[in-house]
């Protein structure tokens, strides 16, 4: 068993721990819309949900290192010392998932996600420009399915910022839908709605990717 087939596993991990954990945390957002919830199982199902995030989170944080160290069998130019500061970038994104409270509205914990969401762009948008460019007119990637994969996974970020966006618009509301079988407020429900949607977004953008990696159609 050589490292190249341990990455492997650990990326399919990610994968599972990634689309597994998105598809939980959608679930029990749309199961606390129903008003049939008693007022403390309404609660716990959203708290729940906000916990669970972080599990999908992590894994985002991590796929991105663990493929460009994969990819380096495929032609990446990140490698050696570059490589390394990506994997101490990819621990201070984790120390970010963990640490940035999103219940929070201190000037520090909105600068922190502040932070934390440019990361996010900036990472995907370097994804995208070079994943597009070694796709159409670059030659550093030998296998071109790579390249399409990069690129898609620079899209990733936009969904993923979104639902963590409607995950800190239900924190404040937590305790008025803790206390009422009421149906959840119009505003609540949307940033559901919202979520919902970026989700499905971002199991579409996971399962392309996926499929790209497995197949390599090009």
């Amino acid at each position: 068993m050589d490292f190249y087939t341990v990455l492997i596993f650990f990326h399919v991990l990610l994968f599972a721990g990634w689309f597994g954990g998105h598809l939980g945390v959608l679930a029990l957002l749309r199961q606390a819309k129903s008003s049939r919830l008693d007022p403390e199982h309404r609660g716990f199902t959203l708290r729940l949900a906000m916990r669970l995030d972080r599990i999908p989170r992590t894994a985002f944080a991590l796929t991105p290192a663990v493929g460009l160290t994969l990819a380096q069998s495929w032609g990446s130019p990140v490698r050696g010392a570059f490589l390394a500061a990506f994997w101490l970038l990819t621990v201070v994104w984790i120390v970010f998932v963990w640490a940035v409270p999103r219940e929070s509205e201190t000037a520090r914990a909105q600068l922190l996600r502040k932070i934390e969401g440019t990361l996010m762009v900036l990472g995907g948008f370097a994804f995208f420009v070079y994943g597009g460019y070694q796709l159409f007119l670059g030659d550093q990637i030998t296998g071109k399915w790579l390249a399409l994969k990069m690129a898609l996974f620079g899209l990733v970020p936009l969904p993923a910022l979104e639902i963590g966006e409607a995950m800190h618009r239900l924190r404040p509301a937590l305790d008025e839908l803790s206390a009422t079988r009421m149906p959840i407020p119009p505003k609540i429900s949307r940033a559901i709605d919202i979520a919902s949607l970026a989700s499905l977004i971002l199991y579409a953008l996971l399962i392309a990717a996926a499929f790209i990696g497995a197949t390599k159609p090009i």
